[in-house]
């Protein structure tokens, strides 16, 4: 009689088709990497081992065939399966046994979980049914047979048309969700299917968030890193993990439509799609302003940037002029230059009429303060008092002429000195005096005194 066989890791009971040495929770938790210690402790990592087998895992799941593993990564181990009653193939996700060991784990999951249960669209995958099985939670979900976007590039099937066919889809599926209140986090071709009729499928809506959060609130995982995938995420997915919205799928999706246009990542200084393959120019616009550093300069929602798409696959662009005029680097700098100053032009814009506005008022607080406060004669000031008023007139009027002067990124000197006379012409000073110190500051920048300087032809 054979002795019983115990998982080391934890000391479960162990059947005869458990080959590997551990029970299938501990398998998920080492094979994920989730085995490591914290800055400066002295536990060794545990070497990955892979996920266990489906033969394995089928006993945690009575009520489904588990047919083959179909991949892993750092959120998970995803099986195709069957679900007998229903004759339907389903995927199931086993997530990382790493989340189970926060307490408040289990009330997020089920929160989160339903949320993703709600969203019922084309273009995302499905969630059926969701739950924890001796420590396992999971997730069953719609089955895509078919191929994900990091595949077909690979496969080199994925031309710059077919990339704009299918980005309209993954914009309708961002959209949705963000009207639902759930951003994705993560972003990329690996999570972008594709089925065998053509039709986009997004995976995973929410589970960088899900899982991302350990104890104490640190939205880390055990390897002290963001869950996600560096080269898709938005600045503020590092610098303020805490304040992530809907616009970091943004720049995740310009990230990917970037990459299904070069077949390159967007990385440090990169030339425009144009330069790179014979593609509209136009794309470029589109593809840089999802890329901004600033979400507030990137489209606010994923249906404009499927209006822009669409608009230039409806309008195919004159072929002598797809790399002519494709925009240079200085071009690029140019544009970006332009969209600093706009806010603080509008700024002084605004404080040249504000000033316009308030000139009446100025003028009886003038006359009323000449007459009690001042003792002076009102007819006294018949000469001094209109030229005075006529210099406030002149000084708004110059400064509304610096800032749309400014905004059209001419007259850099003229734009220095709105932005002067906003800090000091009253009333306008009231809200000109913070408006001028940022416009002064955007002036300052090397980068846009020099598109001041060299304006493209």
């Amino acid at each position: 009689m054979s002795a019983t066989r115990k998982c080391p890791q934890c000391g479960t009971e162990l059947g005869p088709e458990t080959p590997q040495g551990h029970c299938p929770r501990c398998l998920l938790a080492v094979g994920l990497g989730s085995e490591v210690t914290e800055p400066g402790g002295t536990q060794p990592i545990v070497a990955p081992k892979p996920p266990p087998a489906p033969a394995e895992l089928a006993k945690h799941f009575p009520n489904l065939e588990i047919l083959e593993l179909l991949g892993q990564g750092g959120m998970g181990v995803v099986y195709k399966a069957r679900q007998p009653r229903l004759d339907r193939l389903v995927a199931l996700k086993v997530l990382s046994a790493e989340a189970s060991r926060d307490p408040a784990f289990a009330e997020r999951f089920s929160r989160e979980a339903r949320a993703l249960a709600r969203l019922n669209h084309p273009n995302i995958v499905a969630v059926y049914d969701f739950g924890e099985a001796d420590g396992l939670y999971y997730l069953v979900m719609e089955f895509v047979d078919g191929l994900n976007m990091r595949q077909i590039e690979q496969a080199g099937k994925l031309s710059p048309r077919e990339a704009l066919r299918l980005v309209p889809a993954i914009c309708d599926a961002l959209q949705y969700a963000h009207d639902h209140g759930i951003v994705h986090r993560d972003i990329k071709p690996g999570n972008i299917l594709v089925d065998p009729e053509g039709r986009v499928k997004i995976a995973d809506f929410g589970l960088a968030k899900l899982l991302g959060r350990v104890p104490h609130g640190r939205w880390l995982t055990a390897s002290q890193t963001i869950m996600g995938t560096p080269n898709y995420m938005a600045p503020e997915r590092i610098e303020r993990p805490q304040e992530v919205d809907h616009r970091a799928d943004i720049y995740s999706l310009g990230v990917v439509l970037y990459e299904m246009l070069t077949g390159e990542l967007p990385i440090g200084r990169f030339a425009p799609p144009s330069q790179k393959v014979q593609v509209d120019v136009r794309l470029d616009e589109v593809v840089l302003r999802a890329l901004e550093k600033e979400r507030e300069r990137r489209y606010q929602q994923a249906s404009q940037v499927k209006t822009d798409v669409e608009t230039i696959a409806s309008a195919p662009a004159q072929a002598t002029r797809l790399v002519a005029a494709a925009v240079t680097p200085q071009t690029q700098a140019w544009k970006a230059a332009r969209r600093r100053v706009k806010g603080p032009a509008i700024g002084l814009l605004v404080t040249g009429i504000f000033n316009w506005a308030l000139m009446p008022l100025y003028v009886v607080i003038g006359l009323h303060l000449a007459r009690n406060v001042g003792g002076i004669n009102p007819s006294g000031m018949s000469v001094s008092f209109p030229i005075a008023m006529l210099l406030v007139a002149a000084t708004s009027s110059f400064i509304i002429f610096a800032a749309l002067k400014m905004k059209a990124l001419e007259g850099w000197r003229m734009a220095v000195a709105g932005s002067v006379l906003a800090i000091i012409v009253s009333p306008g000073n009231l809200i000109g005096l913070p408006l001028g110190i940022w416009s002064l500051v955007v002036l300052s920048r090397r980068e846009v005194r020099d598109a001041f300087a060299h304006k493209p032809t």
